[in-house]
């Protein structure tokens, strides 16, 4: 759902102004996904199988799909760096991969159509947004869709 302005303006003075895209989280394949608030139920980013429920072991979140729509980009890093500390700490517990093999996992989400997005492939969507971000005279322009991203990996 997108929303639609209603046409009324409101102009106010200000020194700095952030634009803030606003996100809600959707429920992907095989997670517990909580509809109240938008987000995976966790622990501190340990994924549980619902709020206040017993841990999931190996499966981790971060970001907005851990905390909800909160915080801004900078709040993402330490996020991750807090649920890695966690998936570190559980690393002894949890069972070995069958296979250690990072093409195997790759064409496995081929066959779900999932697209996979290599490092060489965002460093090209990179690219581009520093680009992008020449002609305007910024140090990079971010692209807000991901078929925009896809577009640069395609066209």
């Amino acid at each position: 759902q997108w929303s639609e302005g209603t046409g009324e303006t409101t102009e106010l003075d200000c020194g700095l102004f952030f634009r803030s895209v606003g996100y809600r989280g959707v429920p992907l394949e095989g997670l517990p996904f909580s509809e109240k608030k938008g987000r995976v139920p966790n622990a501190d980013g340990r994924v549980t199988d619902g709020d206040d429920g017993d841990v999931l072991p190996g499966t981790y979140v971060a970001g907005w799909i851990k905390r909800g729509p909160s915080g801004v980009i900078g709040t993402n890093k330490p996020d991750a760096q807090a649920s890695v500390k966690l998936l570190l700490e559980d690393m002894a517990s949890l069972p070995q991969a069958a296979h250690r093999d990072s093409k195997a996992l790759a064409d496995k989400l081929a066959d779900k159509g999932r697209r996979v997005v290599s490092f060489e492939d965002w460093q090209k969507i990179d690219a581009a947004e520093v680009k992008n971000g020449e002609a305007v005279g910024k140090p990079r322009e971010k692209f807000t869709r991901i078929e925009e991203m896809l577009a640069v990996l395609d066209g």
